[in-house]
């Protein structure tokens, strides 16, 4: 599977392994105001146990 394709499946499967959508991660995201791509990695692997997977596609999109 090619890096586009695995990119869409994971968003595609984020509602069904986290119980929100990529747009209600990214208002999360956006509303803690954070300046780095590692700190939102962090911060959704220590608040919402979110998988490194995830965290960092959730960190890319919400850019």
């Amino acid at each position: 599977m090619d890096p586009l394709s695995m990119e869409k499946a994971m968003i595609k499967n984020l509602i069904d392994k986290t119980g929100k959508s990529i747009d209600e991660w990214i208002k999360i995201v956006k509303k803690q105001n954070f300046v780095k791509h590692n700190e939102i990695v962090t911060f959704l692997k220590k608040d919402f146990l979110l998988t490194h997977g995830y965290a960092n596609l959730i960190a890319r999109k919400s850019k």
